[in-house]
């Protein structure tokens, strides 16, 4: 038996979702933000290039929550924020001195991609190498 906090009336499909989410939060985590590699040498660089991304994820999720999508009236698919171009703009906006709010969410709003249900793509798995930093030269 499992030791669990969930209460007893999730089944095993919820706990399946849950999982499924979990993931694609880490792939976002991964490969959206850059996590996987770290610049550091550090074990407290690197925790503080996680943390930066943790909330650079959080507030690119949020700004995400408020972009008003347009639907088409006859398209096949609804459509929703494409994450990847809203952590890019979100990241340009904080650079950015005295950007507005309301040009970052129109902004966003233009990147859109269709929602496909039940799509599952082949992984297409590639070995990757060290990304080493000791090619730059000390001031």
């Amino acid at each position: 038996m499992a030791a669990t906090s969930l209460p007893p009336s999730f089944t095993l499909a919820d706990i399946r979702e849950l999982y499924h989410l979990r993931w694609g939060s880490f792939r976002d985590l991964k490969y959206t933000l850059g996590l996987v590699d770290l610049h550091g040498k550090s074990d407290a660089f690197a925790e503080q290039e996680i943390y930066a991304s943790l909330t650079a994820f959080n507030f690119a999720s949020r700004v995400c929550k408020e972009v008003v999508v347009r639907q088409p009236k006859n398209g096949v698919y609804a459509y929703k924020v494409n994450f990847k171009m809203a952590v890019m703009l979100c990241k340009e906006f904080l650079r950015t001195p005295r950007a507005g709010g309301e040009k970052l969410l129109e902004e966003i709003a233009r990147h859109t991609v269709p929602i496909r249900p039940d799509r599952q793509d082949e992984r297409n798995l590639k070995v990757k190498g060290c990304a080493g930093f000791v090619y730059r030269v000390a001031a």
